[in-house]
């Protein structure tokens, strides 16, 4: 595994030179940093084939260069000369660590040459008290002189021991690379470097620089100043990218697999304010943020308190005035210009797409239990948000930046205990919660009982004014819970119609009298049907309009235009006949039909276009063929 390694501690306590020390390479790589003896920058030297120090500037003014070195470590040395104790950006510095999520450290007294033994172990004493009850309360600490070689080999032991301590960095197996550094080559060109926080990349594949969205392709990798063929996870990296001016590259952009982050204005997280804060936080507050290697100024909405005190802990949206691109779990820092301080920091809970408002229970409740969650939970959550913007497998891997078999895998979990669903639809595999199928099921339920209510002489509701109907649901989960409906047999689709099972013709006695007397009428006149006035003579119109209605919804008579009502079994019977001449001869003209049922063509025409509107016929001149294949 590979490991980075960070140095933490005030301007001129010996970071740098203790960095040489160990690894022979001075990280002031700055003519000006050499010139004035301060680091104003990053710096970069190896430990061995595995280590990677990060030599990051001590001085209050360069706190930003510190932040954007910080974020990606794995372990810190707190760096404490003995002649000076304990100071303000050691302590600034710490704090940064902890806010950072940093677990691992040792702790490094410098400068032991210039002071006598009695005042390092006073200094001891008070980086202690610096320490207790963090990360570091039981880190190991080490007495060196830089300048005089003194301890650095028993150092250089302690750190290879602490990396023996340290877990796998989890892989989301996206590959995320915040930049830190840009530079050209000659002879090759644009240089990003970084620390690769998950994923891996390889020669020739082709990346996205964010939040620009800028595709290049990947020429060359360095780690450890050595060509590779690819670079991975916790991996100090150099990719010489191909498709990319240097004017349109700068520390803070991220080097993304494409299609998986969206950079964003709205960021839903935790926030803890440090004690020592010297400003009591409002809504609204205009601060830096620091995440990754960006800094961007933002607004911090408090969602859950009208103002954050020193010391509390809350929720918060922050709305950057720039986008920003970061993940769920990510840690960010907090800093104010005025005066100069870190303010706090917390953890990213989810990437957001529109203002929220403030003191909203359920988003509250959805926030604390993604702060107590893990993958699993947020992918729930995922699933409950925008809950009828239903997603695919697909969509949910760009979404949490994973790959879709790990999403395939912690879906099974809530698939188990019928917390989710998955159904295929025009080749895509569609994710839905079980809470949100079953709100889209009683929706659509309602409504249907609801258009029964209000039609009784109506056999169902056409699917399109059901989908009107139900205009809050996407057409991709319309069309899912159609399906899941008639898979339960809880609905009955025909034809273009949708009605509810067991559902019939709530007709009254009236009605129902008028009813069959009509359908007696037709069945017994076949292909003469007599028009709708001799139908109903003398007959209220409203309520022969009623049984009209009913009649062709049950499917007892075909409507065929023209004001002619047919028998549904004299159609079919129709049709046998036509199939049978069509049988005889390609062609069928109107004359030969009309002779064939011993009708009038006040009857047959009606009837022909009746069949050339299901599709059965076609007609060509004068004459109908068959079109398609034959159903009898």
């Amino acid at each position: 595994m590979h490991f980075v390694l960070g140095t933490a501690g005030h301007i001129d306590h010996g970071k740098s030179a203790l960095v040489k020390a160990l690894t022979g390479t001075d990280p002031d790589r700055l003519k000006e940093e050499q010139e004035r003896g301060m680091t104003t920058d990053l710096g970069f030297a190896f430990l061995g084939d595995d280590i990677t120090i990060i030599d990051v500037p001590g001085h209050e003014r360069f706190v930003r260069h510190m932040l954007a070195g910080a974020s990606s470590i794995d372990m810190v040395m707190l760096v404490i000369a003995a002649d000076d104790g304990v100071m303000p950006q050691t302590k600034e510095h710490f704090e940064i660590c902890r806010l950072l999520g940093i677990k691992k450290g040792i702790i490094v007294i410098n400068k032991i040459d210039l002071v006598d033994s009695t005042l390092v172990e006073l200094v001891r004493e008070e980086v202690r008290e610096l320490v207790r009850g963090s990360f570091l309360e039981n880190a190991p600490v080490f007495a060196v002189s830089a300048r005089t070689g003194q301890g650095i080999d028993d150092l250089k032991r302690g750190i290879l021991e602490l990396t023996r301590e340290l877990e796998r960095k989890p892989d989301r197996g996206v590959f995320r690379m915040p930049i830190d550094r840009c530079f050209t080559i000659k002879g090759f060109g644009v240089v990003v470097a970084g620390t690769v926080l998950s994923g891996s990349c390889k020669i020739g594949d082709r990346l996205e620089i964010l939040p620009e969205c800028i595709a290049a392709r990947v020429r060359g990798i360095q780690r450890h100043n050595q060509p590779v063929a690819q670079a991975g996870t916790g991996e100090r990296a150099a990719l010489n990218l191909q498709g990319v001016e240097l004017e349109q590259v700068y520390r803070g952009q991220v080097v993304v697999t494409p299609g998986y982050y969206q950079p964003s204005s709205y960021i839903q997280a935790t926030l803890y304010l440090l004690k020592d804060s010297p400003i009591a936080l409002r809504n609204m507050a205009r601060v830096h943020l620091h995440i990754g290697t960006a800094e961007v100024m933002c607004r911090v909405c408090l969602l859950d308190k009208k103002e954050l005190l020193p010391g509390d802990e809350g929720l918060v949206q922050l709305r950057t005035e720039k986008p920003i691109v970061c993940d769920y779990n990510d840690r960010y820092v907090l800093r104010c210009a005025s005066p100069p301080a870190t303010l706090g920091g917390g953890i990213v809970l989810e990437i957001g797409s529109t203002k929220l408002r403030r003191f909203d229970e359920a988003l509250i409740n959805r926030l604390r239990q993604l702060k107590a969650g893990e993958q699993g939970a947020l992918l729930e959550q995922l699933l409950l948000k925008n809950s009828f913007d239903i997603k695919t497998i697909g969509g949910i891997a760009r979404q949490m930046a994973l790959t879709e078999d790990q999403v395939v895998q912690m879906l099974q979990v809530l698939i188990d205990s019928q917390r989710a669903v998955t159904q295929d639809i025009e080749g895509k595999r569609y994710v839905i919660h079980n809470e949100v199928l079953r709100s889209a099921l009683t929706s659509v339920l309602a409504i249907l009982a609801d258009f029964h209510r209000q039609n009784p002489l109506r056999m169902g509701m056409k699917s399109s004014e059901l989908r009107v109907k139900a205009g809050q649901l996407p057409p991709v989960l319309f069309e899912l819970v159609l399906n899941h409906l008639q898979q339960q047999g809880e609905i009955i689709v025909d034809g273009d119609r949708v009605r509810l099972k067991g559902h019939t013709l709530q007709l009254k006695p009236e009605e129902q009298a008028l009813f069959d007397r009509v359908a007696r009428i037709l069945q017994e006149t076949r292909w003469t049907p007599p028009d709708p006035a001799e139908l109903f003579p003398g007959v209220d119109p409203k309520l022969a309009q009623r049984v009209k209605i009913a009649l062709v919804e049950s499917g007892t008579v075909i409507d065929l235009g023209d004001g002619i009502l047919m028998h549904a079994q004299a159609v079919s019977e129709a049709k046998k006949v036509l199939l049978k001449l069509l049988e005889e001869k390609s062609e069928l003209a109107a004359t030969d039909f009309r002779q064939a049922l011993g009708t009038t063509r006040k009857y047959v025409i009606p009837l022909l276009n009746y069949f050339d509107n299901i599709g059965l016929t076609q007609r060509k001149g004068d004459v109908r063929i068959l079109k398609g294949r034959i159903q009898t």
